[in-house]
């Protein structure tokens, strides 16, 4: 038995030896600690020391102005200008609540902005998503600036110096912005800019290719002219040389290459002319919808002038138009749906039916109850059909029309307007009189000669017209029409196919289309490229390029086939022409055609299409078409026009185009010389002047 004291004693050496073994382990940690330090400042010291104190050279790109475009006279269109901007750049000592902080501050501030869009454009490696703010990729180098906002008002710019203090990182700077003429010169066929990111994203292909020689944020072409050569208005960037410490902060600019501004571009287009027409339809439409005349919903025009000779367009009209000043920030959404029905270019490719002031699932709904801006031609084509009858011997000089012509052995029938009877026709009076069934009789003796080969005999010589091909013009997303006969070819035979194409009612073509024919038929089968830019000067005004006229194809055919069809064109403005009441009082007479194509308009059951729909007629309706060149004897300028909905196309379209014809000849004259420009003529310029935008 142990004593009390032995007893004690034992418990004393335990803990005696616990706190040994308790120190010993200290030790060693600290041993471990003070060994590991002493090797990193001996071993590793040398690396780390040259990592904390690591410079890098960076370069940063400084964008260059876009070039300007001018109208063929010198009146600015587009230019660059410098505009207050607010941006953002990074701080070391900035987090995630720094910036949730920052952007739901600015949200207030800054009009039209939202957090979510602020947030991605300072580029912090921070997004919203689904409501929640998330890590994401940073997009740029931590140092340089974000634009949050363009074109700050007075009321922003100086809250933003007096509370700059609780909103560090953000000032003000000024920047480079795409202004465009407040008078909405030609504005689809201008375009518009958007950021190259967009772009990029969007996979246009030239963008795809070039990402290398540009910044996320620089404004690109993105529609239209700015699109189609992007590479002129462009420019190239310059760069800045930094040289940058570890934490990405500047520590000296070491170069500088300045940026070299882009050329500028002179159109073809006369605004002077595009202005008139486009004032035309403007206050003409509401007028041509008050009538009725099957024109109820008539709210939008496409018109194409193009000089006969040449090629060049002069005036080229897709209405409604809309001002592309929204793009500089990008459209709010409300702002976007109030727009999206006039962003494209109907005279080129299908624009949609205005049909404000819907909104959401009734305007998308409203949309299918309507036609887009290429609809079938009508009677315009008969004036190549009636060439395409003489060429091929089955065109009859003398036919006695019967109002009613029966083809196939279904006992299908066509009929002229109203079933009239015209009487003894001549393949001028038919042209003249507009006959469907003078035109169906060379559709049904064209299939019987060529059967089987009948189409393809047929798109060559309207292809030679420009129908049914695109027309080469040099702006992006052109559409070659629709040749529907190829359809009903396949399902109901040669027969069916031509008789109903030989009256316009089975091909779509687009307003570019039609006035490429008009100025084909004026030339007597040579057929134009439509131009739109004439030179390209450098800042100084020297021109680096200039466009010639280009022959696309020749349609060689006799010149007594040409003389036909051109006076069966003349005989439609004059008297008992279905356009003589639209040219009366005209000083040159005036080759042209009008149509009135029919269209049936199929509109689904439910917008639910992943569950599928059901289409059914909802009516027919009548297109206004109307292609021209004068002076007839002396053909100088080509006009088409589309009124969708516009019924009959001489009080519709006709009208239109009259007033394109009134406008050029008193700017430029349908005399065989051009009367010198006038500056005086000039719409008064609402925007920075041109001298302005040279500096």
């Amino acid at each position: 038995m142990y004593t009390h004291e032995e007893k004690e004693n034992s418990r004393t050496r335990q803990v005696f030896n616990r706190l040994n073994l308790l120190l010993l382990l200290v030790f060693l940690v600290f041993a471990a600690i003070i060994f590991r330090l002493s090797y990193v400042q001996i071993i590793d010291g040398e690396e780390y020391e040259q990592k904390a104190t690591a410079k890098s050279d960076k370069k940063v790109p400084i964008p260059a102005l876009r070039g300007n475009i001018y109208d063929k006279n010198g009146n600015l269109i587009v230019h660059s200008r410098g505009s207050f901007t607010a941006v953002f750049q990074e701080k070391d000592y900035m987090d995630k609540d720094y910036y949730i902080s920052l952007v739901t501050k600015l949200e207030k501030i800054l009009s039209g902005t939202t957090k979510e869009d602020l947030l991605k454009k300072m580029d912090v490696g921070y997004e919203y998503k689904n409501g929640k703010v998330e890590k994401t990729a940073r997009m740029t180098l931590k140092f340089l600036e974000k634009d949050l906002k363009y074109d700050l008002s007075q009321k922003e710019i100086a809250y933003l110096a007096e509370h700059r203090n609780e909103l560090d990182g953000v000032s003000v700077v000024t920047k480079p912005i795409r202004e465009y003429d407040k008078k909405q010169v030609a504005v689809q066929a201008i375009g518009y800019v958007r950021p190259f990111n967009v772009a990029d994203n969007q996979g246009i292909e030239y963008y795809r290719k070039n990402k290398d020689i540009y910044l996320p944020n620089q404004m690109v072409g993105y529609e239209g002219i700015e699109r189609s050569y992007e590479e002129d208005l462009r420019g190239e960037n310059g760069y800045r040389m930094y040289q940058v410490a570890a934490d990405q902060t500047i520590l000296q600019q070491i170069k500088e290459v300045p940026p070299k501004r882009g050329s500028n571009l002179y159109l073809t287009i006369d605004q002077r002319v595009q202005l008139e027409t486009r004032d035309f339809i403007k206050n003409f439409l509401p007028k041509l919808r008050a009538t009725g005349r099957n024109a109820y919903y008539a709210k939008n025009a496409y018109a194409v002038a193009m000089e006969v000779k040449t090629g060049k367009i002069v005036a080229m009209v897709s209405y409604p138009e809309y001002d592309p000043n929204i793009w500089t920030s990008g459209p709010d959404k409300e702002t976007y749906e109030q727009n999206k029905y006039s962003f494209t270019n109907g005279t080129i490719r299908s624009a949609p039916h205005d049909v404000r002031p819907k909104t959401g699932k009734d305007a998308e709904m409203e949309n299918y109850k309507h036609p887009a801006s290429v609809v079938p031609a009508g009677s315009v084509v008969k004036p190549a059909t009636v060439l395409m009858g003489l060429s091929e011997g089955i065109a009859p000089f003398y036919w006695p029309d019967p109002g009613a012509y029966r083809y196939g052995g279904a006992g299908d029938v066509v009929r002229n307007d109203n079933g009239h009877n015209y009487g003894m026709l001549t393949p001028q009076t038919a042209i003249q009189k507009s006959s469907n069934t003078y035109m169906a009789n060379i559709g049904k003796l064209l299939s019987q000669k060529y059967k089987k080969n009948s189409v393809s005999v047929y798109q060559k010589y309207y292809h030679a017209f420009g129908l049914g091909v695109k027309t080469g013009v040099d702006l992006p997303g052109e559409s070659a029409g629709g040749e529907d006969f190829l359809v009903m070819n396949e399902r109901y035979g040669p027969l069916a196919a031509m008789v109903q194409a030989s009256f316009g009612q089975q091909g779509r073509y687009t307003t570019m289309q039609l006035a490429q024919y008009a100025a084909t038929l004026a030339n007597k089968g040579t057929r134009m490229r439509p131009q739109l830019v004439d030179r390209i000067t450098d800042n100084n005004g020297k021109v680096i390029k200039s466009f010639k006229s280009e022959v696309l194809s020749q349609l060689h055919e006799p010149d007594s086939y040409w003389r036909i069809v051109h006076e069966g064109m003349g005989m439609v403005t004059q008297q008992g022409g279905t356009a003589a009441g639209v040219f009366a009082g005209f000083p040159y007479r005036v080759a042209a055609k009008t149509g009135t194509s029919q269209q049936d308009i199929y509109v689904p059951d439910s917008l639910d299409f992943e569950k599928g729909v059901n289409w059914h007629k909802y009516k027919e309706i009548n297109n206004g078409v109307f292609i021209s060149f004068a002076p007839l004897e002396n053909p100088k300028l080509a006009v088409a026009v589309v009124v969708p909905e516009g019924g009959y196309g001489g009080p519709s379209a006709g009208r239109i185009a009259r007033a394109i014809y009134d406008a050029y000849d008193k700017y430029v004259g349908l005399g065989p010389t051009d009367k010198p420009y006038d500056p005086a003529t000039a719409v008064p310029d609402e925007g920075q002047t041109a001298k302005k935008a040279k500096q």
